[in-house]
């Protein structure tokens, strides 16, 4: 009888655990420190982006579980809370949250929508053109630096699309690290 609180439970339970492990993911100093992403609230933010993208990604790659759909809900309405939280911490007042979150909402889905076109078509030229509009702001950056955190991204979307659903379901992910190491 209650079976449908326990599943909203751990559906909510697992988009908990898959979105702290983004943030863990993005907080990883070698992006700001090797990769040249700046250390900043939109540096944080567009690394953020490249993991929920692939996480996300990985999800609807599996639309006949609804469970999948939920937690892909579940997971963007945390990271919208997220953000939301994280700009008032910081000092923006009421009014201008509900804005910047919009602004960061149409951000992240535009973003999120070359990405995962990027994954299915697998161009390395592409997505280091789309991380230097994006990730650097169009920035002047090495191509040693931008050809590897093409390589990042590309090797992380792998790895993920390559775990099974069935644990992602549970909010259990592995990340690879930035430095290479799983």
């Amino acid at each position: 009888m209650f079976d449908f609180m326990w599943k909203k439970k751990r559906l909510n339970n697992a988009a908990h655990r898959l979105f702290c492990d983004v943030i863990e993911q993005s907080r990883f100093t070698t992006f700001y420190q090797n990769f040249d992403v700046e250390d900043t609230l939109d540096g944080r933010f567009d690394i953020m982006a490249i993991h929920m993208s692939i996480i996300l990604y990985k999800l609807d790659q599996h639309k006949e579980f609804e469970d999948a759909k939920v937690v892909k809900r579940i997971i963007q309405e945390i990271m919208f809370d997220n953000l939301d939280l994280s700009l008032r911490e910081i000092g923006v007042g009421d009014l201008g949250v509900g804005k910047k979150i919009k602004v960061m909402a149409e951000a992240f889905y535009g973003r999120m929508k070359v990405y995962q076109a990027l994954f299915e078509n697998k161009s390395y030229d592409k997505m280091a053109e789309t991380l230097k509009r994006n990730l650097y702001r169009g920035a002047e950056i090495e191509n040693k630096i931008l050809s590897g955190m093409t390589k990042y991204v590309y090797y992380q979307c792998d790895k993920i699309i390559n775990q099974p659903i069935e644990q992602i379901l549970k909010g259990n992910i592995t990340f690879l690290s930035p430095d290479g190491e799983a």
